[in-house]
């Protein structure tokens, strides 16, 4: 199975890794620089830093006595001379929570490493450094972000970098040098205000000319696919009112959704801007410490993009996740976008390399110590509904892909695909609610893009009502069904997942503390010590007023109650989220995306129940009644009743790849056959249900396309009959691909080759063609000899060859030579038709390697003739209109062809053609006499050649 993560995969984003380490030396010096080779500089981006400031004193600090933020910006100004390092940039939500000092403070520390080290820097609020998100950028609305980061501290570490400052420092712009040429970096605030444009407007006419990156927390969103880009509409505004209409501005950048993505467009004047999106506080440790480097290189006429991380490298190795590595690789995290430098602002071109590949040097630096792998390519879309790792002990899964799409009403079933607990909607009229029967509907459009199941159910609309019942519904399943009684505790744990998605219209006012998914009963009843929601389900999944999953359950062995929360979710945006109660770690932890979020609970495990209560999908309950709904989708969920690992999580797709556990050849052929050999079928084990094929890797190969499929069957077994079986000479590359519905394997490559027919012996004459050691009709091939067509000392039409005897004579290795028609046998005796010894004729069959005439029977290994068949493995299944022993006649049955009365399984062929058929794979077989007989007539014809040549010795003595 694949191991990966959702939020590696949107990182990278992130899949199929082990877990990285680090080398035994750690503190190895890095590799000499490269020789200069260009004209370049890095500007380093650092994007949301919230959970860094927001967790450094309660979890960073204890463990490393640093955090991410404060590395990130060390490793800035450590580096800053090697990497030409002129200027930094953040990209906003400094803190998480603006009103909380202890933040600020953090957050000061890491920039002021920035200060201290000489490194100038623009920094601007995102949402969580401002009071309102809502309202548009103002001074009163950001009094502790100008507290921290206000026009006299940016005055102070900026000097005469800084160039103007709005609204107090809310936005800014600064100057700085590199490569010889000024650079403006364009800092706008959160939710800017117009006339935040109208200043930006005027910097930018007192700076005619300069390349500007304009940075702001918002600018463009990223799709569900978490690759493609998406508009955001006060990004969207910024570019009307001010991107476009100035042709400096090359690049833009920022934060605030989760992802990296990257998009093109073209200003008022036809040139290309480039807006780029990095946010990686979804990641391990909220953020794991990756920032994005621009490298401006002008030699090139480009700008490369890296995504880098400096903290991974100082992690704990017992803390490491698979989506762990100092360098990401995925798509749009390591890109290069073309930028004529010299055509856009009017520069000369740079006639000096001051420095290396700044890119590769980084991401060299950064690697020091570690001995990890990347971290992986994205994960992957199910090619089926089934394309999912199931496990057992699944106590329910609920999955929407079956149901018809639209409304849900009383007689609507949600299936459990596993077992008896299928949920179903109470009529509208029937509940306390305020529901109408469109409230509820299947979709089969809008679905998490990496689960296998091609629905969801929504809820909208969903609001709170301060006057009465809410405006909400929801789905349960039946009192008493099966899973109402799940025995979830501390000693065997669980797993629960979920697919889950906001209502792009979701507000706190109308939805805050809202559940997804609810366990019925309430805390007081079951005894969970829990004074703050006493009425509460006894579990619940939900969302709070932050935009934060809530996960809270009770563990079995105290009733103590405990809460798992996360970071900021994205309305619209579509996330996995699993909640893992370990009962060998005593953790309870939840997984957003595959990765686990930084508030968990220790010392935990299980979940009190009320047996006989429901599982509910769509609202919170308060005693045992439906209360705060929630306002968006839910996709397929599954409680599991045992704790899962990330590798089983229900993204994971099963692993069909030729590499891996689930494919194999059984016997599969290797190297170079033996001459003669065919492949009729190929047999071997995979994933019960997928789909096997077969194709030549080579297009232009002689059996170039498909040469079969099947389907794996129930246990796990495939063969694979071919289209045409694989024979002759030559080298034979194959691809094999198992499939699961439209999703493919990487494919299992196959190379062998079979060797040249080796024949009688070399230097073949024949008065016919010859042909890869097949004869038909007097065509000599490879050393058989037609129609008396000596080969090696076989006589040819009266014409001796390698000591065959002249005047007509046609004995091998005879002294005196008889006349065409005989064999001589040490004294050569004349004759028409007669059978020699050591010597072969027109019309007669000589023995001991002596060539086969036409019309005759040669034994011992005589080299095949057209029709007639030689004994003992002499006729190969070219063979045609004779008869001989131990081969196949007519070309029928041959040894290695396709005998169609065993659906395609080779026949044996002759026993002494072959004295050991089982000894060879399955599927294969020798053609003809096969590569026992092949060998054994050569070197029959050897040893009557020897044996002639020592006859005319012997009698030259007695001479």
């Amino acid at each position: 199975m694949r191991i990966k993560t959702i939020a590696a995969a949107s990182a990278a984003l992130v899949g199929a890794s082990l877990l990285g380490g680090f080398t035994a030396a750690a503190d190895a010096a890095v590799e000499e620089a490269p020789e200069a080779t260009q004209s370049s500089f890095l500007l380093p981006i650092i994007p949301d830093t919230q959970f860094y400031s927001r967790y450094s004193a309660e979890q960073f600090y204890p463990q490393y006595g640093t955090n991410p933020f404060e590395v990130q910006t060390q490793w800035i100004v450590d580096h800053q001379d090697e990497l030409d390092i002129p200027f930094a940039v953040h990209v906003g939500d400094v803190v998480d929570q603006q009103g909380v000092t202890g933040q600020w403070d953090a957050a000061e520390r890491a920039m002021g490493i920035l200060e201290d080290g000489g490194v100038p820097y623009s920094v601007l609020p995102g949402n969580h450094d401002v009071a309102d998100m809502n309202a548009r950028s103002s001074v009163g609305n950001s009094a502790n972000y100008l507290a921290s980061f206000g026009q006299t501290q940016l005055a102070a570490q900026g000097g005469s970098a800084l160039i103007g400052t709005f609204e107090d420092g809310l936005s800014s712009a600064y100057l700085f040098e590199a490569e010889g040429h000024q650079w403006m970096s364009l800092a706008i605030a959160w939710n800017a205000s117009d006339a935040t444009f109208d200043w930006a407007q005027g910097i930018l006419d007192a700076h005619p000319g300069v390349p500007v990156v304009l940075s702001s927390h918002a600018i463009i969103n990223i799709a569900e696919d978490q690759l493609s880009p998406a508009s955001w509409w006060w990004g969207d505004l910024l570019w009307d009112e001010l991107i476009t209409k100035n042709d400096q501005i090359v690049v833009t950048v920022n934060g605030h959704f989760h992802g990296a993505t990257m998009r093109t467009q073209q200003n008022d004047f036809g040139h290309d801007v480039y807006q780029v999106l990095t946010d990686y506080q979804m990641a391990a440790d909220g953020g794991n410490g990756y920032m994005t480097l621009f490298e401006f290189d002008l030699t090139n006429d480009r700008i490369d993009v890296e995504s880098v991380s400096p903290w991974v490298t100082q992690k704990h190795e017992d803390s490491l996740t698979s989506s762990d590595t100092p360098v990401l690789d995925g798509t749009w995290q390591s890109y290069s976008v073309p930028l004529d430098f010299s055509e856009r602002f009017g520069w000369d071109e740079p006639t000096e390399a001051t420095g290396p590949d700044l890119s590769e040097l980084a991401k060299q630096i950064v690697s020091e110590g570690w001995d990890g792998d990347a971290a992986g390519g994205a994960l992957e879309k199910a090619g089926a509904a089934d394309d999912y790792i199931a496990v057992d002990g699944t106590v329910a899964h609920w999955r929407f892909g079956e149901v018809a799409a639209g409304v849900v009403d009383e007689t609507s079933v949600i299936p459990d695909v596993v077992g008896d607990s299928p949920m179903y909607r109470s009529a509208p009229d029937a509940t306390d609610a305020t529901d109408e029967l469109e409230d509820v509907q299947v979709t089969h459009e809008n679905t998490a893009y990496y689960s296998s199941d091609a629905g969801a159910v929504c809820f909208a609309p969903v609001y709170r009502n301060d006057q009465g019942p809410d405006r909400l519904a929801y789905l349960s399943t039946e009192y008493g069904a099966p899973a109402t009684f799940a025995d979830l505790d501390e000693a065997g744990g669980y797993t629960i997942e979920t697919f889950l998605q906001l209502d792009a219209d979701w507000t706190e006012t109308a939805n805050r503390w809202s559940a997804a998914l609810t366990r019925g009963g309430t805390r007081e009843w079951v005894g969970i010590d829990d004074s703050s929601d006493p009425g509460a389900g006894v579990s619940w999944l939900g969302i709070s007023s932050l935009r934060e999953y809530q996960f809270s359950a009770a563990d079995t062995a105290t009733a103590d109650s405990y809460t798992l929360w996360s970071g900021e979710i994205m309305p619209a945006a579509w996330h996995h989220v699993a909640v893992v109660s370990d009962p060998d770690a005593g953790t309870v932890i939840m997984y957003v995306d595959g990765v686990p979020v930084l508030r968990n609970a220790s010392g935990a495990g299980g979940m009190v129940a009320a047996d006989y209560m429901p599982w509910i999908i769509g609202t919170s309950t308060w005693n045992t009644e439906a209360d705060h709904g929630w306002h968006g989708c839910v996709g397929e969920t599954r409680i599991v009743d045992h704790a899962l690992d990330e590798s089983e999580f229900l993204y994971n797709r099963i692993d069909i790849d030729g590499d891996g556990a689930n494919f194999s050849v059984v016997d599969a052929p290797q190297g170079e056959l033996a001459s003669g050999t065919s492949v009729g079928a190929l047999s071997g084990t995979g994933y019960p249900g997928a789909q096997v094929r077969i194709a030549t890797a080579d297009p232009s190969a002689r059996a170039a396309g498909d040469l079969g499929s099947t389907e794996v069957g129930a246990d796990g077994r495939w063969r694979i009959v071919l289209a045409e079986p694989l024979a002759g000479a030559g080298v034979f590359d194959l691809a094999l691909t198992q499939s699961i519905g439209t999703r493919d394997g990487s494919p299992y490559a196959l190379s062998f080759s079979i060797a040249e027919d080796v024949g009688t012996g070399a230097d073949t004459a024949a008065d016919g063609p010859g042909a890869d050691g097949a004869a038909a009709d007097g065509a000599a091939a490879d050393g058989a000899a037609a129609d008396g067509a000596g080969s090696d000392g076989a006589g040819s039409d009266g014409a001796g060859s390698d000591g065959a005897g002249s005047d007509g004579a046609t004995s091998a290795g005879a002294d005196d030579a008889a006349g065409a028609g005989s064999a001589g046998a040490d004294d050569a005796a004349e004759g028409s038709g007669g059978a020699g010894s050591d010597a072969a004729g027109a019309d007669s069959a000589g023995s001991d390697g002596a060539a086969e005439g036409a019309d005759g029977a040669g034994s011992d290994g005589a080299a095949e003739g057209a029709d007639g068949a030689g004994s003992d493995g002499a006729v190969s299944d070219t063979a045609a209109d004779g008869t001989g022993s131990d081969t196949a006649a007519d070309g029928a049955d041959a040894a290695g062809a396709e005998d169609p009365s065993s659906e395609g399984a080779p026949s044996p062929g002759g026993a002494d053609a072959a004295e050991d058929p089982e000894a060879l794979p399955s599927g294969l077989a020798p053609t003809g006499s096969g590569a026992v007989a092949a060998t054994t007539a050569a070197a029959l014809a050897l040893a009557g050649m020897l044996t002639g040549a020592f006859i005319l010795l012997r009698r030259r003595r007695r001479a």
